[in-house]
């Protein structure tokens, strides 16, 4: 068997279920599991990786190198805000294995102002995640594509294919929740709620509360907005995307 990568890093759109599958991650066991540095220490400033304080993006990817050489590393990080820095350090960027994270607009920018009515349309994220994209393929690296409409619809099969593509033995153990939520989601709890409270990978969350009449026109606008990086993400990584008969035209 070939050795086990050490440092998996996942790349997701904010309401993508990322979360979840992160759960997954943590219940291995076999990865140390790094919640989200890179938007920590974006939105405060500081960031805590493996007991290492960071207080930039430069910082958190050589805190990731130095803990993925004393155990192997999962982390997943979410693109509402820009990771300008990834690539002034292509060692960083090759000692990963990548992947991305998407869902359809339609349900991540509902998703996201139901939590967030006053966010902005780059924090929708599929234009940073695109960026990412961009940086890590551009020196000719791979990239995994993860669904989270896939996700939903056969947890196994989409996990079975991650685990494929980063090389680590498929779990099926894992994908059922039996351990409390990782400690470190604590400061932004409200966001992994269905997460925490889900007993497995893929199983129904409660249903979306309804958005004003003022914020479905806003969604509306947000989602033509992210559509095009989503369809260049899921083109760029042979996803084809994930047809969603119930969005609107227009």
């Amino acid at each position: 068997m070939t050795e086990q990568p050490s440092l998996l890093a996942l790349w997701s759109v904010p309401r993508s279920r990322s979360t979840a599958f992160e759960r997954a991650m943590y219940e291995r066991g076999d990865f140390l599991v790094v919640h989200e540095p890179f938007s920590r220490v974006c939105d405060f400033g500081e960031a805590d990786v493996a007991g290492r304080s960071c207080a930039s993006q430069e910082e958190v990817m050589a805190a990731l190198v130095e803990t993925a050489a004393e155990r192997p590393v999962f982390f997943k990080d979410t693109t509402d805000f820009p990771f300008d820095r990834l690539g002034a350090d292509l060692g960083f960027l090759r000692r990963c294995r990548h992947a991305a994270m998407v869902r359809n607009p339609r349900d991540t920018v509902r998703s996201h102002l139901v939590m967030q009515a006053d966010a902005t349309s780059p924090a929708m994220g599929f234009g940073h995640l695109w960026d990412v994209v961009e940086t890590v393929t551009a020196v000719g690296l791979p990239m995994h594509l993860v669904d989270g409409d896939r996700l939903a619809g056969g947890a196994a099969a989409e996990m079975r294919r991650y685990c494929a593509a980063m090389g680590i033995e498929f779990i099926a153990e894992a994908l059922a929740f039996k351990q409390e939520p990782p400690a470190s989601w604590k400061a932004t709890e409200r966001w992994h709620a269905a997460a925490g409270e889900s007993r497995a990978l893929g199983a129904a969350p409660a249903g979306r509360k309804q958005l004003s009449e003022a914020l479905e026109r806003t969604a509306l606008a947000f989602e033509r907005d992210q559509l095009p990086y989503y369809e260049r993400i899921t083109a760029a990584l042979g996803g084809g995307g994930v047809p969603d008969p119930a969005r609107p035209a227009g």
